[in-house]
């Protein structure tokens, strides 16, 4: 599956219903597997001229602790159909799991995650 290029962004920064963070944590979980969380939602155009929503893929985990959800940073992204609320396409788990390890072998250091929408 190729990555859509997007042609321009419509909104900088916004927010996703919980209905919709709750089906993309879905789809991940099932497509992807476990600790990955959407963020950043944009709404950006695609060069063939559809909208749709653009959101990054964190790479997210609970702290040793068991007390912090933290998050080791940007491994991925999605983009959704902003009319039919379907994936367009989302960054592969082989893809993902290899971008976690260049993070982790960069010497990033996990941050904590806010409480809310991020």
């Amino acid at each position: 599956m190729v990555v859509p290029k997007i042609s321009e962004v419509l909104e900088e920064k916004g927010q996703i219903s919980d209905e919709l963070d709750y089906a993309l944590m879905k789809y991940l979980l099932e497509n992807r597997g476990t600790g990955y969380t959407p963020c950043q939602p944009q709404l950006v155009r695609l060069e063939d001229g559809s909208e749709v929503i653009k959101v990054n893929i964190d790479n997210t985990f609970v702290s040793k602790d068991n007390n912090t959800l933290m998050g080791l940073g940007i491994v991925g992204k999605m983009f959704i159909d902003s009319k039919t609320l379907n994936v367009v396409y989302a960054t592969p788990k082989d893809e993902l799991e290899a971008n976690i390890e260049k993070l982790k072998n960069s010497g990033i250091t996990p941050q904590p995650r806010p409480k809310g929408k991020y």
